[in-house]
């Protein structure tokens, strides 16, 4: 790749040259790049992947009109990367459940139950539901943050009579809305 640092022809320009090279400018820096081959005729997926990109475009808008947002966004910004782009992208990268720890989890009342759930941006809620062998459901509620770190615990407030055979459901939510569920056998 070519780099020119100050080239008087292009300096600052714009626009389509033909049909074969389009000029941009980018955090002060011109960027030539081939014109894109489009067709007049989308597909169904293109037509899905279009609606995602208008609700991710929507929600990035929204995000930085939001103060509160914007700076959450405008914190991980850095080397060109506007608030914008960091809320486009997450809107695209749901939370991942990394871990679910039962250790601890007899059935009784106070017992914990630790989740690893992270996010590119940030995890907001982490819910939890606990069934029985017989699958019906014991409890559910909301786990707790634990300081800044992406641990989050939920206490048990019922007592399960029958945890053998049952199962454990986490569910984690991030700013955009994305969720990622997790289910885990005790």
């Amino acid at each position: 790749m070519a780099k020119v640092n100050y080239n008087v022809v292009t300096h600052g320009v714009s626009g389509k040259v033909g049909d074969l090279l389009q000029f941009r400018q980018r955090y002060g820096k011109t960027i030539i790049a081939k014109i894109a081959a489009r067709s007049s005729k989308t597909t169904p997926a293109q037509e899905q992947i279009r609606d995602k990109f208008r609700l991710a475009t929507a929600y990035a808008k929204s995000a930085i009109k939001n103060p509160d947002l914007l700076e959450i966004y405008q914190q991980r910004a850095v080397g060109g990367v506007t608030p914008y782009n960091l809320a486009l992208k997450d809107f695209f990268n749901g939370p991942v459940i990394s871990g679910v720890e039962m250790g601890a989890y007899t059935g009784s009342i106070g017992n914990p139950i630790s989740i690893l759930a992270t996010d590119d941006t940030k995890v907001v809620e982490v819910a939890v539901q606990v069934y029985d062998s017989n699958n019906d459901l014991v409890e559910r509620g909301a786990a707790i943050r634990q300081g800044e770190q992406d641990i989050w615990v939920y206490t048990a407030t019922t007592v399960n009579t029958d945890p053998v055979g049952g199962r454990v459901v986490v569910e984690a939510r991030d700013l955009p809305g994305n969720t990622s569920i997790r289910e885990v056998g005790l």
